[in-house]
């Protein structure tokens, strides 16, 4: 028998602890480890699979490991080959023959994801429950998308339901989801829907919050036809989302139990990684599979349970001991349950470190004494640092924290940020701030970006708070959606066109007289009679038949970088131009894009707006005609037109690949978009990112990139990383009486939606959940029964965001930074959460250094941050967005001139400032050619828009001041929205 230490000399690699020795040669029979963060718990359950191998237990094509990402994976999947590889070379010959020679090797262990595994269990035995086997497994982008067209085509009754159709569907696919993901139907709900009606019936005076939680189950009652909807449409296309398809293996699995002989007699070892995050109908294949005392070996750690939300359930590792029990001897004995054991050294975290980990995991610890308190490992003795701070405003400490990162980067290379040795100098992607909520992202990311510190934004949600980004959003919105006003106002206000408020009121006056001259066309003539129904605040001026557009006048010089509109052009005082905008938006009704679509007379405008807005006009028209192109060819088409390839490259301190990371991550989720959608439309596509902005948590896990830049993103993306330096802003909260976090509270934070499902429609009531022993009892609805009920729900909310804070300090292997601050954006201060309290504990005890703690504000303060607000200048001027320094400017004009240079070289013209370009004959006979193949093109493509008879297709959705034109003049209206057929 070959012992795990003896293994590892074999391998050349460091011997394992005395307790990942207890795993590796642990007994082919059930088992839980409790592996803590940065234990290594990987490489031991590689090493357990190579000693199962070496000593002639199992075969290596027999052992299944299941993890939940593909990147997990693969990485277990490697590090096992490599090990069996390496064994292969050492084995000594007589071992080799005994255990059946070099064909031994022949096979390979499956390792896959969850989803993966119950994917190939559904194709192999859909036909037992008369399912197809080939029904196509779709992303939850299409998912949304099939969703939303039930919802939109749905008219059942909704009398109880206030919402937009897109929380409508949020709503569906959530009930959905956890319906299947906890194996419950319509029914069941229904079931919980009588319960609540006679509980409501024995309270003598019931009072609003009980009527409520009634009136709250109506309206989850009343989704779920749609519910049934969204089933049939999956059905109808063949296809099943994620929950779908666990849900039918789990139903399979559980149905028949020749399923569970057939894979375990193909696996004769199974590791389940991660076992903490796994969900209700997850537990329910296993079990169905392998819980008779097969050898099931689950490694998890309850502490790092975050992903309560999407169901998964903290309680499923702390019950593995007795959901899969040993197997028995004696029949109709009690079972044994399986036997628990732990990892409890760190071999990522510095000591001190740990320390601050310990504290936040204290109360989690005390729930079960199963899980360990971590120690440091080999090496990690006497390492890490923790800071903690807290500072007077937000804005305090975003920029001390964009100081921090730019000092360290400025140290001596040698030195660790813990002060100990290191073998290479700290680099910007060996940082990462992780923020609890991505509102927190702009302002960090300013300050970061203020001091020349590349800053990349992780994950899609995230990705919509960055400028560039919002700039093609609100462009894509623009073209698409004729009510976009704010994203229109967006581009009009900001450092490209810098359109000043007078034009902006202008424009607002013409797009109410536009909706008023649509209202008259369509109103019968004798309820339009009287001068009271016909109220105009258009200027003078502006007739109510000036509709034909813009004058065929050339536009006026634009070249100005002042604003248009403003205040140098003669108005008085009295009419302030500021005011008169707020005022004017306030009352504004129609659409700004019809506006600008329809001007109007140019004399209401500055000559400078006027050009501006007809350029922008222009713009538009262009890019709409452009709609065709599939999803990424668009967003690239957007992104040139606005410039921002040219604006990112000309930012100080960047490489081209890092400032381009955040557009190039944005083309990318519209690649994978235009990829999984059965329909990718440019409408499709904005629907699904609203409903990345509006979700917290957001649609999609995001990726790092391999830019090297600080990785801006939230303790829920950081799940399974790690960085040497990891910064926790925001620990600040105000408590509620119950000692749950208020309103506006950062870290922790309240639930963005109740959590209740007495309070929300959308969560499933807890009584239908699988792992409803882990959650609050509602025993009644007396007023006693609710009150605990909340509390212990608070409590629970609580615990999750402990967890959460656990996640986030153990990422760091070797500076942990934790900040807060009392004054944000509203009038009440905040404070340190009990997270930021602990740590600043443990450092006042020696485990490391209090930056700053700044007193509380007295009774009665103002908050500093509205009192004297920033001052900026509006509209802003190009390239002053997120630039600091005063090259950058000059570093656009530059990147801008280079270009004006390479197209006058493409099409044969020159200036005067050209001067010599240094082009060799042979790249200019390249570029000559380019422009000549350029021409040709051009030239058929306007061939092509010519001709007499031309069929203008209408598009899917028309404005009112285009019905009205189209009414007036079918011809004209077919001219402004002509398309390349």
């Amino acid at each position: 028998m070959i012992t795990p230490g003896e293994l590892a000399r074999l391998l050349e690699i460091p011997a394992p602890t005395d307790e990942q020795a207890r795993v590796i040669e642990a007994p082919m029979a059930p088992m839980a480890v409790i592996a803590g963060a940065g234990s290594g718990k990987s490489e031991t359950m590689a090493a357990r699979v190579v000693w199962l191998v070496a000593n002639g237990f199992v075969r290596p094509e027999r052992v299944l490991g299941l993890t939940f990402t593909r990147k997990a994976a693969a990485e277990l999947g490697v590090r096992v080959r490599k090990r069996l590889d390496k064994l292969r070379e050492v084995l000594p010959g007589d071992e080799l023959e005994r255990l059946g020679g070099e064909a031994l090797f022949d096979g390979e262990p499956m390792v896959s994801t969850y989803h993966s595994y119950a994917a190939r269990l559904f194709g192999d035995h859909a036909l037992r429950e008369a399912l197809e086997p080939t029904m196509r497994l779709i992303s939850p982008a299409v998912a949304w998308q099939i969703c939303s067209r039930v919802v939109d085509a749905y008219n059942g009754p909704m009398d109880r339901i206030e919402w937009q159709p897109d929380t409508v569907t949020k709503a569906v696919m959530e009930l959905s989801g956890d319906l299947s993901e906890h194996l419950r139907t319509a029914e069941d709900v229904r079931k919980v829907g009588t319960w609540l009606d006679e509980r409501f019936a024995m309270v003598k005076k019931p009072l609003k919050a009980q009527r409520d939680i009634l009136a709250k189950h109506a309206v989850r009652e009343q989704l779920m036809p749609l519910i049934g909807a969204y089933g049939r449409a999956k059905a109808d296309r063949e296809v099943i989302d994620h929950g779908d398809q666990m849900a039918l293996a789990a139903r399979i699995a559980h149905k028949h139990p020749e399923v569970g002989l057939i894979e375990r007699s193909r696996f004769s070892v199974v590791l389940l990684d991660e076992y903490q995050d796994t969900s209700q109908a997850q537990l329910v294949l296993l079990k169905s599979l392998f819980a008779a005392g097969h050898p099931v070996t689950a490694v998890g750690d309850p502490c790092q349970s975050i992903y309560g939300w999407r169901g998964a359930s903290a309680g499923n590792l702390l019950r593995f001991a007795y959901d899969f029990p040993s197997q028995q001897g004696v029949a109709g004995a009690r079972p044994v349950p399986a036997p628990v054991v732990q990892l409890s050294r760190s071999f990522r975290n510095g000591e001190q470190i740990l320390e601050a980990a310990a504290r936040v995991q204290e109360e989690l610890r005390a729930e079960t004494k199963a899980v360990p308190r971590l120690i440091p490992g080999a090496g990690r003795e006497g390492r890490g640092r923790v800071e903690c701070a807290l500072f007077p405003t937000v804005e305090d400490e975003a920029d001390r924290v964009a100081a921090r990162i730019a000092g360290l980067m400025a140290a001596d290379p040698e030195t660790a940020p813990d002060g100990g040795p290191q073998p290479e100098p700290l680099q910007y992607s060996d940082v990462a701030v992780l923020a609890r909520k991505r509102s927190q992202f702009p302002l960090i990311r300013r300050a970061l970006e203020a001091r020349g510190i590349p800053v990349e934004v992780v994950g899609l949600g995230g990705l919509l708070t960055v400028p560039e980004v919002q700039d093609v959003v609100a462009t894509l919105r623009a073209m698409h959606d004729p009510t976009a006003g704010a994203s229109l106002a967006r581009l009009l206000t900001g450092p490209r066109w810098r359109l000043g408020p007078r034009d902006l009121v202008a424009l607002g006056r013409r797009a109410r007289t536009l909706a008023q001259e649509a209202a008259r066309d369509v109103t019968p003539p004798e309820k339009t009679a009287g001068p009271s129904n016909a109220p105009s605040d258009a200027p003078p001026g502006v007739s109510s038949d000036a509709s034909s557009g813009v004058s065929s006048d050339g536009p006026p010089d634009v070249s100005s970088d002042a604003p248009s509109g403003g205040e140098g052009d003669g108005a008085g005082a009295a009419d302030d131009p500021l005011r008169q905008l707020v005022s004017e938006l306030n009352q504004e009704t129609g659409s700004l894009v019809d506006a600008l679509d329809d001007l109007g007379p140019r004399e209401t405008y500055s000559p400078e707006g006027f050009g501006r807005l007809r350029r922008l006009r222009d713009e538009l028209r262009m890019l709409r005609s452009q709609v065709g192109l599939p999803l990424p060819d668009l967003v690239n088409e957007v992104e040139r037109a606005l410039g921002l390839d040219i604006e990112v490259a000309a930012r100080s301190g960047l490489d081209p690949v890092t400032a381009r990371a955040d557009l190039d991550a944005f083309i990318d989720a519209a690649a994978t978009f235009a990829g999984d959608a059965e329909d990718p439309t440019l409408g499709a596509f904005l629907a699904y990112l609203k409903a990345a902005e509006t979700e917290e948590f957001g649609l999609e896990a995001g990726r790092v990139g391999e830019t090297n830049s600080v990785k801006l993103l939230t303790v829920h993306a950081s799940k399974g990383l790690e960085w040497p330096v990891v910064v926790v802003p925001g620990l600040s909260f105000v408590p509620q009486k119950n000692g749950a976090p208020a309103k506006g509270s950062i870290f922790p934070s309240p639930p963005q939606n109740a959590t209740r499902w007495t309070a929300n429609p959308r969560v499933l009531p807890f009584m239908l959940r699988g792992d409803r022993a882990d959650l609050p009892p509602l025993t009644g609805l007396e007023k006693d029964d609710l009150a605990a009920f909340d509390q212990a729900c608070s409590e629970r909310d609580l615990r999750e965001e402990r967890r959460l804070a656990y996640v986030a300090v153990t990422r760091a292997s070797s500076l942990l930074v934790t900040t807060g601050y009392w004054w944000g954006a509203s009038g009440r201060p905040l404070g340190p959460s009990p997270f930021l309290e602990e740590v600043r504990a443990v450092c006042l005890a020696g485990a490391g250094s209090v930056a700053v703690w700044a007193e509380p504000p007295e009774e009665g303060a103002e908050n500093p941050l509205l009192a004297d607000p920033d001052e900026a200048q509006w509209p802003t001027a190009p390239g002053e967005r997120g630039q600091s320094d005063i090259s950058a400017r000059a570093r656009y004009e530059a990147v801008v001139e280079a270009a004006r240079m390479v197209e006058d070289e493409m099409t044969g013209r020159t200036r005067h400032w050209a001067g010599d370009t240094g082009l060799s004959e042979a790249d200019r006979g390249r570029m000559t050619a380019w422009a000549r193949d350029v021409e040709l093109l051009l030239a058929e493509r306007d061939r092509g828009r010519g001709g007499d008879g031309l069929l203008v297709e209408l598009p899917a959705h028309l404005s009112v001041s285009s019905l009205v034109s189209l009414a007036r003049d079918p011809a004209a209206l077919a001219r402004q929205i002509r398309r390349p057929m």
